[in-house]
């Protein structure tokens, strides 16, 4: 293991062999484990704020999820295979059972490993991250990386462009001064290789064509769920379950959260009014609140 100075405290950091698959894996602190997962256009440095408030308590885990940063694109881009290999990841570091956050894309996977695993899933911690609907408004985007080619081009030549505009276009007007310097070039970087790029599309790509073959089944009258964040019909997540949303997200808004309460009825919800959609980041100091008064 190396040690990375500029975090506080320190933090061991390396690429691990995860049953053929490299992950850049982060550790510091020490208790029991907490797995943290970012989503895009972010890395596992975006967990630095919430693991200096919590690493007196938990051994907080912060790989690059598999497909993006560091870590090796997965077989395929699914929350069944990135759920899979996230477990492997667990037993690889020695942690059988975890706390699991998840944020954004994270989420997704959080969610089911909570539903695939629940006996390893101690409690289970989403942070702006959707269950089983998106706003359509809200998300375009998504269509527009299901665009072929354009959107690897677009990437190619304005990188670090659509980067920087996506951190401060979907942040709130407090937590947009938190992506300059250093933050903001580490995501830019994470995602000048073109390779990197096309594993972060995958995602978007696979729950987009998942989503299209869930609306084609229900008109035949199969109701069969198949999205990337569903976990098949009837099942529930049962793990206890603290939802973190940050209020002012102008790319998962807080309309979802009427869903979620409705699908996992015994979730805490907490609200940060001020906050945008990289709660992390933005607010590290309410979101570290918020987890210890849940977790005992």
């Amino acid at each position: 293991m190396t040690s990375s100075g500029s975090w506080s405290p320190p933090m061991d950091e390396r690429i691990i062999d995860v049953g053929g698959h490299k992950v850049l894996h982060r550790e510091v602190g020490e208790g029991p484990p907490l797995l943290c997962l970012h989503g895009f256009p972010q890395t596992g440095h975006c967990w630095r704020g919430v693991a200096d408030r919590l690493s007196s308590r938990f051994r907080v885990l912060m790989p690059d999820v598999p497909g993006f940063g560091a870590s090796d694109a997965p077989a395929r881009h699914d929350a069944d295979t990135v759920a899979a290999i996230l477990f492997d990841y667990l037993d690889s570091v020695g942690a059988p059972t975890s706390l699991v956050m998840g944020h954004d894309w994270g989420g997704a996977f959080a969610f089911r490993m909570a539903l695939d695993r629940p006996a390893r899933v101690d409690h289970l911690i989403i942070v702006n991250s959707p269950f089983r609907e998106l706003s359509p408004r809200h998300s375009w985007y998504i269509g527009v990386m299901n665009l072929p080619l354009i959107p690897e081009l677009a990437f190619r030549f304005a990188g670090d462009r659509i980067i920087g505009s996506a951190l401060t276009g979907w942040s709130s007007d407090k937590g947009r001064g938190v992506f300059e310097g250093e933050p903001l070039l580490t995501y830019q970087e994470a995602y000048r290789d073109p390779e990197r790029v096309r594993s972060a599309l995958g995602f978007y790509r696979t729950v987009s064509r998942q989503a299209f073959s869930k609306q084609v089944k229900l008109r035949v009258g199969r109701l069969i769920h198949t999205t990337a964040i569903e976990g098949g019909s009837g099942r529930r997540i049962e793990t206890p379950t603290l939802v973190v949303w940050g209020m002012q997200d102008h790319a998962l808004p807080p309309s979802l959260l009427p869903g979620i309460k409705r699908d996992i009825p015994q979730a805490e919800v907490v609200e940060l009014a001020e906050c945008g959609h990289f709660v992390p980041e933005e607010c590290p100091d309410g979101l570290a609140e918020a987890i210890d008064t849940f977790v005992p």
